[in-house]
C-alpha cells in the first residue's frame, strides 16, 4: 500500500520534471514591431505668420507614448543633440550656421573653435509616460534665413536598440516666412 501512494505521489513529478528549465515560448514579432518607438517627436508651428525679422520659434515635444516609463541617453554639453534638424526651402537645405554644422559633424577649423565638443557627457534619463520634454527652438541659431518663401522642417533622432537602429522622426512642418 505504501508503495502505491509513492508511485501515484511520483507519477506527477514525472509530467511535471520534464517542464522546468523549459523557456517559455513567446509569441514572434515582426521586424515592425521590434523597430517601433517608444516616443514621439512633435513639431508645431506658431500660429502668427513668421517674418524675416523676427524670431523664429517652434515649439517641439518628446512625447512618452508608452505606459510606462522609458529610458533615453542623452549627451549635456553646449553644442551636442541628439535631435537631428532639418530645413530645408525647395528640397534643399538651407545655409547652416557654424553652430549647425559642429552639432551635424560637418564643421570646419574655424566652426571648431567656435563650438567645442569636448565636455559631452551623457546619462540615461527616465521619462514617464505623456510629454517629457518641450523646447522653442529658434531656426536662426541653426540656419541662416535670408529670403522670405516656404520652407519644410522636420527632425528625426536614431536609438540604439537591442534589435537595432531605430530612427524616430517628427511630423513635417511648411513654415511660411514672410518679409
Amino acid at each position: 500500500m505504501k508503495i502505491r501512494n509513492i508511485a501515484f505521489a511520483a507519477l506527477p513529478l514525472l509530467f511535471v520534471l520534464p517542464c522546468f528549465g523549459q523557456p517559455t515560448p513567446r509569441p514572434a514579432r515582426s521586424a515592425i514591431e521590434l523597430q517601433k518607438p517608444n516616443y514621439t517627436i512633435t513639431i508645431t508651428p506658431p500660429s502668427a505668420p513668421l517674418s524675416l525679422n523676427s524670431p523664429l520659434l517652434v515649439e517641439v515635444f518628446f512625447t512618452n507614448t508608452t505606459t510606462s516609463d522609458i529610458y533615453m541617453e542623452e549627451e549635456y554639453c553646449k553644442t551636442c543633440s541628439p535631435l537631428q534638424i532639418m530645413f530645408t526651402k525647395d528640397g534643399k537645405e538651407v545655409d547652416t550656421t557654424p553652430l549647425q554644422r559642429v552639432r551635424t559633424g560637418r564643421a570646419s577649423s574655424v566652426d571648431m573653435k567656435m563650438y567645442s565638443r569636448t565636455n559631452a557627457n551623457s546619462l540615461a534619463r527616465r521619462h514617464r509616460p505623456g510629454v517629457f520634454w518641450k523646447f522653442n527652438l529658434d531656426l536662426r541659431t541653426l540656419y541662416n534665413i535670408t529670403e522670405s518663401g516656404q520652407y519644410v522642417l522636420t527632425a528625426s533622432r536614431t536609438e540604439k536598440t537591442k534589435d537595432g537602429e531605430v530612427v524616430v522622426s517628427s511630423n513635417a512642418v511648411t513654415l511660411n516666412i514672410v518679409p
